[in-house]
């Protein structure tokens, strides 16, 4: 099964604020929000929570909601998922790998096959064979999620490929922080969240340039390009690298 993932590289300070939001439930989604950001299907997402085969962080409270590392995990489970581990066990790989960074473990080597997920500080070289992970570290979960015919429990019968944007750098000119505007993507340095662009825009039929009035320090390219995350969050639009 063909899969493809674009590496986010993380500068030192964007992986200390990374490491701190694995370790802790910080940002918080609905539903809807989650399947767009994770890549999960809302149907799937609702069917893991009922099933108790993930948990969100925020799972006991009314309504559910998801955190920035739910995001993360939720990427790795179907990533094991779609590589044919069995669900309970990839659930179990899963729930270990997240207690282990919540009690501070270094985690830098990721490695798993239909039955085992290994997990080191780093390289190791007892494991053979081709990993059903398209990336070997952590980092590469919140890089962008690019799933091609994806197993039937993640929509594989109704959708051909299941995408969402990097978890630190959505587009070229919006970002995420698990400390700003609870986690939502805005606009880089502001906190002016990519949904109230859109919603400006669809709602109030407002152009680039009215928009940019609106929010002092906004440019007309920043606004264009918050708009079509969300269109692609949405499926309204083929994100780039899905466009052939």
């Amino acid at each position: 099964m063909p899969v493809s993932i674009v590496t986010a590289n993380l500068d030192a300070e964007a992986r200390k604020t990374v490491t701190y939001a694995l370790r802790h439930p910080r940002g918080r989604y609905d539903n809807a929000r989650t399947s767009q950001l994770s890549g999960i299907p809302s149907s799937t997402l609702y069917e893991w929570r009922r099933t108790a085969i993930y948990v969100p962080d925020f799972g006991d409270e009314t309504p559910a909601a998801w955190s920035y590392r739910d995001l993360v995990y939720l990427r790795l489970l179907a990533w094991l998922r779609q590589g044919g581990m069995e669900r309970h066990t990839a659930a179990d790989h899963v729930g270990t790998v997240k207690a282990q960074v919540a009690a501070g473990r270094e985690i830098q080597y990721l490695y798993a096959d239909r039955r085992t997920l290994v997990v080191g500080e780093d390289r190791t070289s007892s494991v053979t064979g081709e990993s059903l992970l398209p990336f070997d570290d952590l980092q590469g979960l919140l890089s962008t999620f690019d799933l091609v015919a994806p197993v039937s429990e993640l929509g594989g019968k109704r959708l051909s490929r299941l995408w969402a944007p990097s978890l630190i750098r959505p587009s070229s000119f919006t970002f995420i922080s698990p400390w700003v505007m609870a986690g939502d993507p805005c606009v880089e340095r502001t906190r002016i969240p990519t949904a109230s662009i859109h919603a400006v825009r669809e709602q109030r039929g407002l152009a680039s340039a009215e928009i940019v009035e609106l929010y002092p320090g906004l440019t007309s390219e920043a606004a264009d390009d918050a708009y079509l995350l969300e269109r692609r969050l949405r499926g309204l639009e083929l994100p780039d690298n899905a466009a052939a």
